[in-house]
């Protein structure tokens, strides 16, 4: 293998493919990079064997090969060499050399021939879905993912077709839920077809919209296929591996009637609650809200802290009802509404789940459930 390449090319494969690289792990060769080089790319990649990633740079090729290194000792290299051209060669004994302007260093590496193959890799996805659209609805929804391990149906987010439409119009709907609340966003996507309910993890999820998001606006390719979920974007390739379990019955949470209904200016709600959270002193961070015809008066109180009471102006139909709500799951989901607005609020009595969604656009949902107060 020999090689030159930019040094901002390479950092920019780097900063993809480095949080893919196996940290906890009984295999040594995971904590390497691939470092493949053909056809005028330099081709990163890394796994960890649940979560794989590939990232290429355009590069002058002048001996096609492969290697491994080192990931962080690598990336560490990179980082402080000048900017400019970089020189990568393949020498005796399995060392790269790597030159840049009057810097010289060789890495210990190991043979391509150990590291493991890489699973998803070979997959070529022909469906193509707007990187915004899918990165929006990841970020709806992995907000309420569990991040207790052990409940391994509930640590990624569920993906599938929504019931009861045609197969050229199902739309789909991303879920998650921790227990205690739910987040749900429902989107046209053509050209996709799950044949069924499929859960992704939480940690490809994040990866997955960090590389989304860099793409701007651009169509990816999306498959899934054999136990794993491949997105394909202008630079890299990720493919997750799929959690192996039942997604819960959701619907069973979601209300099916209410009692009473509110509008509220999300962004006031949410400077309102961050006051009051702040009187709250264990991890709950209940706080109770007590709505009436014209306004909601939302308190808290510990003996450690003290107390707090904000009042915001509502539109509200119903009798009144008081009921608790943790603030922060509350906030997280008016975290994901983007641009100021109204957010509408459900209500099944003191001691029913609150439902919670924008003004105007019921296919995305958050689900609180009450607390005693």
């Amino acid at each position: 293998m020999d090689l030159t390449i930019t040094q901002e090319a390479l950092n920019q494969a780097l900063s993809i493919t480095q949080s893919f690289v196996g940290k906890k792990t009984t295999m040594p060769i995971l904590n390497n990079f691939l470092l493949s080089a053909s056809d005028g790319k330099l081709r990163i990649s890394a796994t960890d064997l649940e979560i794989t990633a590939i990232a290429s740079g355009t590069a002058q090729v002048r001996a096609a090969g492969s290697t491994t290194v080192n990931a962080k000792i690598f990336s560490e290299i990179v980082r402080e060499l000048p900017n400019g051209d970089i020189t990568m060669k393949v020498t005796e004994g399995e060392r790269l050399e790597i030159v840049a302007k009057n810097s010289k260093l060789r890495m210990v590496g190991a043979s391509s021939d150990e590291f493991p193959s890489l699973p998803g890799m070979n997959f070529q996805p022909k469906v193509r879905v707007t990187s915004t659209q899918l990165s929006e609805m990841i970020g709806k929804t992995l907000y309420a993912v569990s991040q207790d391990d052990s409940r391994h149906n509930l640590v990624g987010v569920c993906f599938e077709m929504e019931a009861g439409k045609s197969k050229k119009e199902k739309p789909l709907r991303l879920v998650a839920t921790d227990g205690h609340r739910l987040g749900m966003v429902t989107r046209p996507m053509a050209g996709l077809d799950l044949e069924e309910r499929i859960i992704v993890p939480r940690k490809g999820l994040s990866e997955m919209k960090r590389i989304l998001d860099a793409e701007e606006g651009k169509d990816v390719g999306i498959e899934v296929r054999e136990g794993y979920l491949v997105l394909e974007a202008s630079k890299s390739k990720i493919s997750v591996h799929l959690i192996d379990a039942e997604f819960p019955d959701y619907n069973q949470v979601i209300p099916k009637g209410k009692t009473s209904h509110a509008i509220i200016a999300s962004g006031d709600l949410s400077h309102a609650l961050r006051r009051v959270a702040l009187m709250v002193s264990d991890k709950s961070k209940c706080v109770r809200f007590d709505f009436n015809k014209e306004s909601v008066r939302i308190s808290s109180s510990s003996p450690e802290l003290g107390d707090a009471t904000d009042e915001l102006p509502i539109k509200y139909s119903g009798e009144p009802v008081s009921v608790g709500f943790n603030a922060l799951y509350i906030l997280d989901f008016l975290g994901t509404l983007g641009e100021p607005g109204n957010v509408v609020v459900e209500l099944n009595g003191a001691l029913g789940p609150g439902k919670f969604s924008p003004e105007g656009d019921d296919s995305c949902v958050g689900i609180g459930m009450p607390m005693r107060l």
